[in-house]
């Protein structure tokens, strides 16, 4: 009879155990940087964080492993692997989860990469297209493993051709203004010196403005399109905004403001050479001329050479 209790009241333990709830907490991080107000799963079963980045849940007393995953496509679990945790024996402690950005991630970024590769590999006629076609199989089936889906493959390598289409285009156009407004200032102060002395130094000097004229109006009017471009096809909503700033110093700040009103010195200068003026005001107006051009053109190219290298670290951060 004893033995009888004895066991009835096992059994009555074991399914109160049984029945019992720890909290479970965690911790969900990205880039070192706390994931606020962020709705994850445990086992099915909803969890969102505070402003803490910390998410409570209540789970059996006997769970020692749950299964983490995100709710929408803003996040990917990058650890642990597989988004499978392991309850700690004392239910105090913090797990850390570790969620990478969807679009972003590494694994995302080394498929694209590896995609541009191979288009280039396969142009220039190399054998390795095998290999980094492997490679790139092998990036897919990982990144399927972690939740994308074959849509989301898709989106990348269209991602990756945009990219491919337009950085070489956004790099020349910039470069080549830059390269121009340079060339063209170089002009200006080639004329101050010579075009009083040769006139034939306004034609040389007339021809480095149609090539500044021809690279301005390309930026001018592909700027929109390659501002919508950058946030179509790049993750990275900062890189829209950085080149809206320097397209609007090169067009206002530099071009309308500074070099457009240098063409009123040509005007000048060939009413000197077309005896528009009497010749007693002639001295007069060359020392106003070259005084101007030694104003305002070195400030102007000081200007330029500070943008070359505000482009230089742009299009750094476009190619990567």
């Amino acid at each position: 009879m004893k033995r009888g209790i004895c066991i009835v009241s096992l059994c009555m333990a074991w399914l109160s155990s049984y029945g019992q709830t720890i909290i479970f907490k965690g911790e969900l991080l990205s880039n070192n940087a706390l994931v606020k107000n962020y709705t994850i799963t445990i086992d099915g079963n909803p969890a969102t964080t505070n402003e803490s980045g910390v998410f409570t849940a209540a789970i059996s007393s006997n769970t020692t492993q749950v299964e983490i995953k995100t709710s929408d496509k803003s996040y990917i679990i990058l650890y642990p692997l597989g988004g499978r945790v392991l309850i700690p024996k004392n239910p105090s402690l913090l797990t850390q989860i570790v969620l990478e950005s969807f679009q972003s991630s590494g694994q995302i970024k080394s498929y694209m990469a590896s995609l541009s590769q191979l288009k280039d590999a396969a142009k220039k006629g190399e054998s390795d297209t095998k290999a980094l076609q492997a490679k790139i199989d092998s990036i897919a089936a990982n990144l399927k493993k972690l939740g994308y889906s074959n849509d989301d493959l898709r989106i990348a390598r269209e991602r990756q051709d945009g990219i491919d289409l337009f950085y070489p285009e956004i790099s020349s156009t910039l470069q080549n203004y830059i390269l121009q407004a340079q060339s063209l200032m170089i002009a200006f102060k080639f004329i101050g010196v010579y075009a009083f002395v040769n006139v034939n130094a306004l034609t040389q000097y007339a021809q480095t403005q149609n090539g500044f004229n021809q690279a301005f109006e390309k930026l001018y009017i592909n700027y929109p399109t390659y501002s919508k471009k950058m946030a179509d096809y790049w993750d990275d909503p900062s890189l829209s905004k950085a080149f809206e700033g320097i397209a609007d110093t090169l067009i206002y700040g530099i071009g309308k403001n500074k070099i457009v009103p240098l063409n009123d010195l040509k005007n000048q200068i060939n009413q000197y050479f077309q005896n528009q003026i009497p010749d007693k005001d002639k001295d007069k107006l060359k020392k106003e001329i070259q005084s101007q051009i030694e104003t305002q053109v070195p400030a102007i190219s000081d200007q330029l050479t500070a943008m070359e290298q505000r482009v230089k670290e742009f299009l750094s951060r476009l190619k990567n």
